[in-house]
């Protein structure tokens, strides 16, 4: 059997969506608060409405700033003494007030105030763009002077002081600051581009300098910054790289990492043991640029503490979360052999009338549940909805990722800026209810109930009930447009289970089942609703998927 990890999947139109309202959509926000509950004495949770959960994240970014500044005190200190010295007027009071904003970030650095990532990311654009500046400003007066003295050796040494001059800052930045490798691309795209757009310049205002700059050596001039910002992007990418998995190499509290599972857009999946139990389990981990994403971590949190008070067994099981002293974010929960249903159809084809009934009834079992408990998933997609074998039994469906839930008693999200709010505008655009599409945030076990419904059109058929090139021609869609019957795409589908299907798609929430009880009943009153068993399931695993990874 292969064995897949709990879904993690975030590509395309499947993917979860949280963000900002188009618009044509209206927009609704709330102030709430957050609850922690431990689930293990002793465990160290997150509590999203205060700010030690991001500290740890953040430490690393402080020191490496905090000994970023020192240095940079000494050198502009020199500096600044030299121009003095010198009478260099104008440059001694530009070094003197750049040194006197350096020991400001250096007094907010050290002081007893915690520094949120803004704060931090500012103070770090702060210290390393006037560097920048000064470098280039050095460059651009010493071109200049040395051009108007028509001093060739000069302008060369000059040049050629600049381009390894910002190789080296970058350098520097690039191994210094723990930065995903992104930002530290878009961070040293200007001075790359700094040497080679002041020698065109000085071709462009001197044109005698054409015999000093050949092509070849503007080609050097741009080449050297350039494979230097490469290099420091591809430094950082791989000094990040080795931190995570040195972290990920200790243990998780009782847990010991095996093998990877999986990962997606926002963490990965390991298969670990429990020390003393020895029971296997999946470890969900945070990816190391999410940990200082607020809103990466209040979903994280949510989907765990949301998972943790639901016990059915078509339920994933959650068995410990918390995080290490180094920051980084986990839960673990039970371990799942199989595959999802996004898996399961793409690899194998629409499923068999018989069995996608049977999934949605179990799924419906499970939702039961959650809608007793207040809870609203809003995130149903085929890739939430887990085909496993637990103890000996196939095709045991397990509900999963409950991070975009909406739950009376806990109904906050972060936002980037650190602000709880309610973001009823998230899902999956190719299952997402009308009212989600809508942007209501009053949701109701309706709105699962439609979910559920384009879950087992795209079961049946092989394909969502609305497709279209952007997220937001989706759910226009959803919200708008007419489903098209799913016999138009499957000729054998039987009339009873197109109802069915129909009728959880219906646009108007008074027009579908009022409640998954009601939705379980009319699947089990198809003609195939109880035809396919768990030996069924056994038969079809053992036929179809013959490596068993457990």
């Amino acid at each position: 059997m292969s064995v897949a990890a709990p879904s993690l999947e975030m590509a395309n139109l499947e993917a979860t969506f949280v963000g900002p309202m188009p618009s044509w959509l209206d927009s609704n926000t709330r102030q709430g608060d957050s609850n922690t509950r431990s689930l293990v004495p002793g465990m160290k949770l997150v509590d999203i409405s205060q700010a030690d959960w991001k500290d740890a994240p953040g430490s690393l970014l402080r020191q490496r700033l905090t000994a970023a500044t020192g240095v940079l005190i000494c050198c502009l200190a020199l500096l600044f003494l030299r121009s003095w010295w010198m009478s260099d007027t104008i440059w001694a009071w530009l070094r003197g007030l750049i040194l006197v904003e350096t020991v400001g970030c250096l007094v907010l650095l050290t002081g007893s105030r915690k520094l949120s990532l803004p704060e931090l990311r500012g103070i770090e654009i702060a210290l390393f763009v006037p560097v920048g500046i000064q470098l280039l400003a050095l460059h651009w007066g010493a071109m200049r002077e040395a051009a108007v003295a028509m001093d060739q050796l000069k302008i060369l040494e000059v040049t050629q002081i600049a381009t390894f001059g910002f190789a080296l800052l970058m350098l520097a930045y690039g191994m210094f600051m723990p930065n995903g490798w992104q930002r530290t691309a878009v961070m040293l795209i200007p001075p790359s581009l700094a040497p080679i757009t002041i020698a065109v310049c000085g071709l462009w205002l001197h044109p005698w300098l054409a015999e000093l700059f050949t092509a070849q050596r503007l080609t050097e001039v741009a080449l050297v910054p350039i494979a230097s910002a490469a290099v420091a992007v591809f430094g950082t990418r791989t000094i990040a790289t080795l931190r995570h998995e040195a972290r990920l190499a200790k243990k998780l509290g009782q847990y010991r990492l095996k093998r990877e599972l999986g990962r997606g857009g926002m963490g990965q999946v390991f298969l670990g043991e429990h020390q003393l139990l020895k029971r296997p389990c999946a470890i969900k981990v945070i990816h190391p640029q999410h940990v200082i994403d607020p809103l990466a971590l209040a979903r994280f949190e949510q989907e765990v503490r949301s998972t943790a008070r639901l016990s059915h067994w078509h339920t994933v099981e959650v068995y410990d979360y918390g995080h290490t002293d180094d920051g980084t974010f986990y839960y673990v929960m039970e371990y799942l052999p199989g595959m999802n249903l996004s898996e399961l159809v793409h690899q194998f084809g629409p499923l068999p009338i018989a069995r996608a009934i049977h999934f949605l009834r179990q799924t419906c079992a499970a939702l039961k549940e959650a809608h007793r408990e207040g809870m609203i998933h809003r995130d149903l997609k085929p890739a939430n909805i887990y085909a496993a074998e637990r103890g000996g039994v196939y095709d045991v469906t397990k509900l999963l990722d409950f991070g975009l839930v909406a739950d009376p008693r806990d109904r906050t999200l972060v936002t980037e800026d650190g602000a709880a709010v309610t973001s009823p505008f998230a899902g999956s655009p190719l299952y997402m209810s009308p009212e989600q599409a809508r942007g209501n945030r009053d949701v109701d076990p309706r709105s699962d109930i439609y979910s559920l419904g384009a879950v087992g059109y795209f079961l049946t058929t092989g394909r969502p009930p609305f497709e279209g090139k952007s997220p937001w021609r989706v759910m226009l869609a959803h919200a708008r447009n007419p489903v098209n019957p799913p016999s138009e795409l499957r000729l054998d589908l039987p009339s009873d289970l197109e109802d069915v299907l129909l009728k959880c798609l219906a646009k108007r929430p008074e027009d579908r089942y009022q409640n998954v009880c009601e939705l379980a009943e009319s699947l089990d009153r198809c003609a195939a609703g109880r035809i396919w068993t768990f030996q069924n399931a056994e038969t079809w695993w053992a036929t179809n998927v013959t490596t068993c990874e457990l």
